[in-house]
């Protein structure tokens, strides 16, 4: 069985998997924040792309956090 987040990838395109990176805050600067640490991510497993990148905003009192998920690619 193969699981996957595309329908499909180009024959020299390799899914490496799904990043997550998160921070404190929610506001423009924490979502900065998380984007480079998701890249800085990306660029250690190799990936040169990102695709479907997704934010989570969490605002409760006690625990506001920035989120973000992303299928990391890599182009051979």
């Amino acid at each position: 069985m193969r699981v996957s987040t595309l329908q499909a990838l180009a024959s020299d395109e390799a899914e490496l998997g799904v990043i997550y990176a998160s921070v404190e805050g929610v506001n423009e600067n924490s979502y900065k924040e998380c984007l480079e640490e998701l890249v800085e991510k990306a660029e250690h497993l190799g990936a040169t792309a990102l695709i479907g990148v997704q934010l989570v905003q969490s605002q409760f009192q006690w625990n506001q956090r920035t989120s973000l998920l992303a299928t990391a690619i890599k182009k051979s």
